[in-house]
Order: structure tokens, then C-alpha cells, then sequence
């Protein structure tokens, strides 16, 4: 028997309504998820690539990929291109937090040479333009959503994010569960 959560956390304010809610949620995420493997089984299929999950070839190009397109905080500027819709360079640094100018302009030259992001005048500088997502940008990030969603799911939905620049809400949320754990 598991012993209830600490007073004053969002579990703790969560009514069995809810527990049921998150229960239905996540049995959904798991009907997306088969439905998920099946799409990307029939694609290799059709295209006549290897179906085996196991293959060296499939696992370094997907590596490649993955680090090519979603690392060193590209995911975090397509997350805020996506919800924003259009964002001027200086909010989207102030919303991405503990990033330099710099950083910032060169990351968006990689997204824009991927075909993902496009920016609008006016052209005098880089940080004058509006960033949105091109076609391409818009359907990864439709994509990526419901990952998002799930591990928001996963955290408990409600669980307050602290605001630290420089943190991903996943280091921000790993820390607040380590307090909890040891009754900070």
C-alpha cells in the first residue's frame, strides 16, 4: 500500500474525479502510442526499410537525426515558435531564458537551413524579424505535441513550474521531486 502524497502538493489536491480523468488520459496515450508504432511499422514497410527495431542501421540514422534536429535546445525553440504562432527575437530569448543573443541567432539559422522556421522582416538585423514555423516546422511540432502532452500527464499535469532561467521544466520538475522525496 503506497503512502499518500505530501500535504500541500498537487497530488494532494487532486480528487478521485481526477485520478479517474488522468487514469482514461493515460490509457489513451498508451492507444496513440501502438497506433504510433503501427504508422511507423507500415512506413518502413512501404519503403522497403528494415522493421526490425534492433537494426545498426535504422538506430544511427534515427541517433543522427534525433541530435541533427532536436538537440542543443532546438526543441525548446520549436516549442515556442509552435504555441506562439509568430514571435519577435527578442521574446523568444526572454521566453527561452539563460540563452545568449548569440546562441540564440545561430540556433535559428539552423532551423531556417532545416526548412523548420522562416523569419519576416523587417530584415535591418536578425532580432528585428518575426520567427514562425514553415510547413515542415509546424507538422514536427503537431507531431512532438502529444509527447509533450504525455509527460506533462506523467508529472502530474498540474505541478507548478518554477520559473528558472537556464532550467528545462525537466530539471526544474527532477528537482522539485528530489525536495519532496526528502521532505524539503
Amino acid at each position: 500500500m503506497s503512502s499518500p502524497p505530501p500535504l500541500g502538493t498537487a497530488a494532494d489536491a487532486r480528487s478521485p474525479h481526477d485520478d479517474q480523468i488522468r487514469k482514461e488520459l493515460m490509457e489513451r496515450f498508451a492507444v496513440l502510442a501502438e497506433v504510433c508504432s503501427r504508422f511507423s511499422r507500415d512506413i518502413y514497410l512501404r519503403s522497403g526499410g528494415p522493421t526490425e527495431l534492433d537494426n545498426e542501421e535504422t538506430i544511427r540514422r534515427n541517433a543522427s537525426i534525433a541530435r541533427r534536429d532536436f538537440g542543443d535546445r532546438l526543441v525548446e525553440i520549436l516549442t515556442v515558435v509552435y504555441f506562439k504562432r509568430s514571435v519577435g527575437f527578442p521574446e523568444l530569448l526572454k521566453l527561452l531564458g539563460g540563452m545568449s543573443r548569440r546562441d540564440l541567432t545561430r540556433k535559428l539559422q539552423i532551423l531556417q537551413a532545416q526548412g523548420l522556421v522562416e523569419s519576416a522582416g523587417p530584415f535591418r538585423s536578425n532580432t528585428a524579424a518575426r520567427y514562425s514555423l514553415t510547413h515542415k516546422g509546424a507538422l514536427i511540432t503537431r507531431l512532438g505535441e502529444p509527447v509533450l502532452l504525455y509527460l506533462r500527464l506523467a508529472e502530474g499535469w498540474m505541478t507548478p513550474l518554477v520559473d528558472q532561467p537556464g532550467k528545462t521544466e525537466a530539471e526544474t520538475v527532477q528537482e522539485s521531486k528530489l525536495g519532496e522525496a526528502s521532505g524539503a
